[in-house]
């Protein structure tokens, strides 16, 4: 899907105003939240439609706001100021558009395993006499997640301070790998044995965003392995453990 957004960093006091009709139908990234020692940092991405008639014009902007919610405890605990997103290019009537991917950086440490609650509200933003959204109902859209605790998963390092996360670790039956600033078309992704031998084979992944794979751990015997990720010219290893 082309990207045809920039995401113009700039944080706005402005109250979000509903206009034609726009709606959030996905977030893609992240499909969990894992604390830092310091601080947390996780990629957001989501995918908006044009559910109008009419396109929606290229230097049109989208305002955004997104918050993250600890659904046992009932309280917000991210909800930064809303952000613009200049549109460069139209974006024709029943098209679907998905955001630049984000990465945010928050002081927040939950310190245990939380069941979390992820939104995004999103609206055309127009200084001059705005036309009102048909459906107001959906520019927001909810995903649950995990904010996990800091063990148990694998980083390494790709390229330009950009990592690649793997999870959980041990796996179990499944194995989760998040690839920040993927290239698109040229992602590869191999576990490997000890001995070097491939047990799971990149034919074998599954992609479920260019950012995002899963890969089936469920007939592998416990023990360590070599996880080979390869983005573009720069390639990764780092160690996994299957425990069933």
């Amino acid at each position: 899907m082309k990207k045809t957004l920039t995401l113009l960093f700039l944080a706005v006091t402005t109250a979000l105003y509903a206009q034609v009709d726009l709606a959030v139908v996905s977030i893609d990234l992240p499909t969990y939240i894992k604390d830092g020692e310091t601080n947390t940092v996780f990629p957001l991405q989501f995918t908006c439609k044009n559910n109008d008639t009419k396109a929606i014009n290229a230097g049109d902007t989208i305002i955004f706001n997104f918050y993250a919610i600890d659904i046992a405890a009932s309280k917000i605990v991210i909800a930064p100021s809303a952000l613009l997103l200049i549109l460069n290019s139209e974006i024709a009537p029943q098209a679907n558009f998905s955001s630049p991917t984000l990465n945010v950086t928050t002081p927040t440490i939950m310190g245990k395993n939380t069941d979390m609650r992820l939104g995004i509200a999103a609206y055309v933003f127009n200084r001059t006499a705005p036309p009102v959204d048909a459906d107001s109902t959906d520019n927001i859209f909810f995903r649950d997640m995990t904010w996990e605790k800091n063990y148990g998963a694998s980083v390494a390092s790709i390229a330009s301070n950009q990592d690649i996360t793997v999870y959980p670790n041990p796996a179990v039956n499944e194995m989760n790998v998040q690839v920040f600033a993927a290239q698109a078309n040229a992602v590869s992704i191999e576990l490997m044995d000890l001995t070097g031998k491939a047990v799971v084979r990149n034919d074998e992944v599954n992609t479920i965003t260019p950012n995002s794979y899963n890969l089936n751990t469920e007939g592998l015997e416990n023990g360590i392995y070599i996880l080979k990720v390869t983005n573009g010219d720069e390639v990764s290893t780092t160690k996994v453990t299957v425990s069933h």
